[in-house]
């Protein structure tokens, strides 16, 4: 999250998902607040995947690194540089 802030982002939005899933998702975002500076304004919103072109684009990125982590390299090297790998903790 201090990672994210660094680079002046506010909001997050990821694909909705089960009602379970998402709320872990947000206990994860509350957990990590407490990284951030005293003030720090940061949110999560989750969108619905099938409507929103941009979350395709996200999903296709983190299978390109879950691929990588599995042992399968070859779509991650060719995002090369243009991605920034977050390890983040899931409660």
């Amino acid at each position: 999250m201090l990672d994210l802030h660094g680079f002046g982002v506010e909001q997050l939005f990821m694909e909705a998902r089960r009602p379970t899933l998402n709320s872990r998702d947000i206990t994860t975002v509350q957990h990590a607040r407490y990284t951030l500076p005293k003030g720090t304004h940061f949110r999560i919103d989750h969108l619905p995947g099938a409507g929103e072109a941009l979350l395709w684009v996200a999903g296709i990125v983190a299978g390109a690194v879950r691929a990588k982590n599995l042992g399968d390299p070859r779509y991650r090297e060719i995002l090369g540089d243009r991605v920034i790998d977050f390890p983040v903790r899931v409660l």
